[in-house]
């Protein structure tokens, strides 16, 4: 089972940091080289817009980042490993995080995806485990609120992913997590508690490599609320109704 991780080119203290982290559990990585949003052609970006322009207009560094793990899902969808953990390059590594980066037996059958991250606001999980490993137990996720920082993904899994990523309008853990139902139907998706990795964002201490991705979040989020909070609250709702909607398909 390899492990892909993120990484722009020019970022090499955060490539080193992930190197260092690594190398203290004995683990290795191969870089996938991230998608540059300075280097964005205006068709990338205007691909990461029109899904639904109403609702929300992302970020260059937010399709970049998009662009950067459906490269990795590429990657994963033709492996010969069943499966590949994907990372950002602002990991920290909990303890014993090698016993899950290192094996595969663990992981629950039917997993498209596996959360391997904590973050803020927690993530809500089914109370039951279904699988243990490390001295952690494994979930099915319910609600995840943000990150994709690293997660486990099937080959299977990756092949539907990238498929259906083509055109995309949501940042990538809205993805992953909230958005993404159409691949949720035939794959299990999981979290493990307590996770044994965690984004630097996500960290209470002073943070050392900082996140250009997080600001230019804040910096969307607060030029939205300033000009656009109706249509905020209307992407809000027209969610909502179509969870709705989805929801009375299945059960009729």
């Amino acid at each position: 089972m390899k492990t892909l991780v993120i990484n722009l080119e020019r970022e090499t203290a955060r490539l080193a940091h992930m190197r260092r982290v690594f190398a203290e559990q004995g683990l290795d990585f191969e870089v996938v080289k991230a998608v540059d949003a300075k280097l964005l052609s205006p068709e990338q970006l205007k691909a990461g817009r029109t899904g639904k322009p109403r609702f929300y207009e992302l970020g260059a560094g937010e399709i970049a980042c998009f662009l950067s793990h459906r490269k990795c899902w590429e990657i994963a969808a033709q492996s010969e490993d069943e499966f590949t953990i994907i990372c950002e390059d602002d990991l920290f590594l909990g303890e014993n995080a090698a016993a899950i980066f290192g094996d595969d037996g663990w992981i629950p059958e039917g997993a498209g995806v596996v959360r391997l991250e904590a973050c803020k606001p927690k993530t809500l999980i089914g109370k039951a485990a279904v699988s243990t490993v490390a001295g952690r137990k494994v979930h099915p996720l319910r609600v995840a609120r943000a990150g994709a920082g690293a997660y486990l993904i099937s080959r299977s899994c990756a092949q539907v992913l990238h498929t259906n990523s083509r055109v995309f309008c949501d940042p990538v853990d809205q993805f992953l997590y909230s958005s993404g139902l159409f691949y949720k139907k035939s794959f299990g998706i999981y979290q493990i508690d307590p996770s044994p990795a965690i984004q630097e964002v996500f960290l209470k201490n002073d943070r050392v490599l900082g996140s250009s991705l997080f600001k230019e979040r804040l910096h969307i989020e607060k030029g939205e609320r300033k000009s656009s909070i109706s249509r905020i609250l209307f992407r809000k709702i027209y969610r909502f109704f179509v969870k709705i909607i989805k929801k009375t398909k299945r059960e009729n």
